[in-house]
């Protein structure tokens, strides 16, 4: 099964490719080995992303050919996720739609690119975390869905969770600055409104 769906994958992104640019070759073999990583895990859900994943990064390809930037950036992400490297693949992920030169449909694509990885990234590092997981499910879907404001509350609550580990702290700031920029000083200021007198 799990070869098949690699197969299926590099087969549509060889196909996409030849219909409106040329994909390279490194970024078909990342790919297959990023979708075989995530059909592996215990996950079921992580498959799904993935997958959604790809096929926005063909999507991204097919909208306007390739440009050097994006192929670097896409194959650093690509790196990155399949070797556990979560928060250099979203900082990857964020970079494409600030990359040179991309058409405006391009930019949406790569912010649906940001999303699905940031997706991704939280299903596999948090799903699995103490009394947090309809919230983690809040934000899986609402990140899949490019809906970003139920995952705003979602995101705070998760941070509160005293079973986070540093790593996942570093996952969480970096998604949650990408979001919901400054939420981290809103939320330490409201924190210490809350400890005066008559709040």
């Amino acid at each position: 099964m799990k070869n098949t769906f690699a197969c299926l994958a590099l087969a549509t992104i060889t196909l996409l490719g030849g219909l409106t640019a040329t994909v390279s070759a490194q970024t078909s073999v990342l790919a297959t080995n990023f979708l075989n990583a995530a059909q592996s895990s215990s996950d079921t859900q992580l498959s799904g992303i993935a997958s959604e994943l790809v096929g926005k990064l063909q999507a991204l390809e097919a909208a306007g050919g390739t440009n050097s930037a994006i192929t670097s950036t896409v194959d650093n992400m690509l790196k990155s996720l399949t070797a556990g490297g979560d928060s250099a693949g979203l900082t990857s992920a964020f970079k494409l739609a600030t990359a040179a030169k991309l058409t405006p449909e391009q930019v949406g694509l790569a912010k649906q690119v940001g999303n699905l990885a940031s997706a991704y990234v939280v299903q596999k590092n948090f799903a699995a975390l103490d009394g947090s997981q309809s919230d983690v499910a809040t934000i899986v879907s609402s990140l899949r869905s490019g809906q970003i404001t139920p995952a705003i509350p979602a995101l705070q609550n998760v941070a509160k969770n005293a079973s986070l580990t540093d790593p996942q702290k570093q996952l969480l700031t970096t998604i949650a600055n990408k979001y919901a920029p400054g939420w981290n000083k809103a939320a330490g200021a409201l924190d210490s409104l809350k400890k005066l007198p008559g709040f």
